[in-house]
């Protein structure tokens, strides 16, 4: 099925708005804010959001017009907000899962470091073979290891 000319600049027009009002961090909080809090008012979506007064709310509010609408004193997502606010919240998800796989590394890494540092301090200080070769090694590749697949 062919698109006439018309309809297509109207879909350009549209997908432009959409990327235009998930753009902004303030409008992407709104979003967040009425998405949590189904039938959120005027206020609570101000307060929530931090936003300084209303003249910005109403601007960011239009702004949002295809995700958002008003309903009986309150704010509600439309289909098309439901979608995006679904995809706010699984980039967030994507962002703090990323962030915990790079901590992954971090924490290993660490927790190996300490435990040379323990086998170097117990060899310098002639413990014992048995503690120094026998016992600390094992014991750090446990504990290295178990740090790094609690992460998964």
């Amino acid at each position: 099925m062919q698109m006439s000319e018309k309809e297509e600049k109207e879909l350009v027009s549209l997908e432009e708005d959409v990327f235009k009002a998930l753009d902004h961090q303030k409008r992407r909080d709104i979003l967040r804010s009425i998405g949590e809090e189904e039938g959120a008012t005027f206020t609570e979506i101000m307060n929530a959001g931090k936003i300084p007064d209303s003249p910005t709310l109403s601007y960011h509010l239009r702004s949002l017009a295809p995700f958002v609408e008003q309903k009986h004193g309150g704010y509600r997502l439309t289909p098309m907000g439901k979608d995006a606010y679904s995809l706010l919240l699984r980039s967030t998800e994507y962002d703090r899962f990323a962030i915990f796989q790079k901590k992954r590394y971090e924490v290993t890494f660490a927790n190996l470091v300490l435990w040379a540092a323990a086998i170097a301090a117990a060899a310098y200080l002639e413990v014992g073979f048995v503690l120094t070769v026998l016992t600390l090694p094992p014991l750090a590749f446990v504990a290295v290891m178990t740090t790094y697949q609690l992460f998964d």
